[in-house]
């Protein structure tokens, strides 16, 4: 009966310290994402590489043995999910281990977040999101969360939006007088980003002058992404001032070639629009550019975030309650360029 006794007193006793340990492990010292960095890798015609490190804060239980972690994670733009990848068995040991992973972005999803970075003001919130259980003596583990988003904008219709007064001019003779322009996105669908410029003009001339069509091209880095016929036959009465309007359009099915040169370029493009109007004047048609409301714009996509850039991005990382610290990634800012970065701090560890 003692030894009966013993036995179960043994027993209660075991069953103790493991509940003890594993509480330990569970409630007390939990595993921590201290960081996540991420950065482009190999970009081919099809696809482009997203290169993670995800930095694991380990408590001190599991520091005394090996142990591992299923590693998981999405990469977010807008409401778009482009990248998810998954790593098993991942070993962890020391104080901080940091797990490399890889995946790939189909670039058949470009037109999808283009059309959804257009649609939300050219706002842009990239979401990264890790999720890692870590397997410590048969205990399986979640470490503590941490999800960095960082949001960028763009305004590439800007050029555009101005009162200035310009003259255009045929054969050194003032045809009509701009006093001003503008443009805005319509729309935008995964296969269209409609372009709505206007111009308020006014006939300096005597007579009419007909315009036989306005036509438009599109470029981003030279690749033709729109070309078309942006309004048809209209007359400008003399003396009289009048608004035109002119529709252009993107082929977002273009968008995944412009997205190889602008990834290869470090995130820079150019984005040009061209228009064009046909006209009757001294009896003759003549094709002849519409400089006033054609116009060239620089920018750059920073989605992971510039070391040095500087603008009106911003980025945050969020871990239970937390606020965070981001940086990383290695896009350099440029002169003369337009979306750029700007990273706010509110955690003692970067990521």
């Amino acid at each position: 009966m003692v030894r009966r006794r013993t036995w179960l007193v043994a027993l209660v006793a075991l069953v103790l310290v493991v509940a003890t340990v594993a509480y330990g492990v569970v409630a007390v010292d939990r595993p921590r994402v201290e960081s996540v960095e991420n950065d482009w890798g190999t970009v081919t015609s099809e696809r482009t590489e997203v290169e993670t490190k995800v930095t694991v804060d380990n408590p001190f239980l599991l520091r005394l043995g090996d142990a591992a972690a299923d590693v998981s994670y999405t990469v977010s733009l807008n409401d778009v999910e482009v990248a998810a990848e998954e790593e098993n068995r991942v070993h962890l040991a020391g104080d901080e281990s940091t797990v490399a992973v890889s995946t790939w972005i189909d670039n058949d999803e470009i037109p999808a977040w283009w059309a959804s970075h257009v649609n939300n003001d050219e706002t842009t919130t990239v979401r990264v999101e890790p999720d890692i259980v870590v397997d410590y003596a048969g205990i399986r583990v979640p470490a503590e969360e941490l999800t960095r988003t960082r949001t960028v904008h763009t305004n590439l219709l800007e050029p555009l939006a101005t009162n200035e007064s310009r003259q255009f001019q045929v054969s050194n003779q003032t045809v009509f007088v701009v006093d001003e322009t503008d443009a805005q996105w319509g729309n935008a669908t995964v296969n269209r980003t409609p372009i709505e410029a206007s111009a308020t003009v006014t006939n300096s001339l005597g007579i009419p002058v007909p315009i036989t069509q306005l036509g438009y091209t599109v470029r981003l880095n030279g690749i033709v992404v729109g070309q078309g016929v942006a309004a048809r036959q209209t007359v400008l009465e003399p003396n009289r001032t009048r608004t035109l309007e002119a529709g252009a359009a993107i082929d977002n099915s273009k968008l995944d070639e412009w997205w190889v040169t602008h990834r290869r370029q470090g995130g820079a493009s150019n984005l040009t629009v061209d228009f064009n109007a046909t006209i009757a004047y001294g009896g003759v048609e003549r094709t002849l550019p519409l400089d006033f409301i054609s116009y060239e714009r620089r920018f750059r996509t920073d989605l992971f975030g510039a070391e040095n850039a500087s603008g009106n991005a911003s980025a945050n990382v969020s871990a239970g309650g937390g606020n965070g610290e981001n940086g990383g990634g290695r896009e350099p800012a440029e002169n003369g360029t337009q979306l750029v970065g700007s990273d706010g701090a509110s955690r003692s560890r970067g990521v």
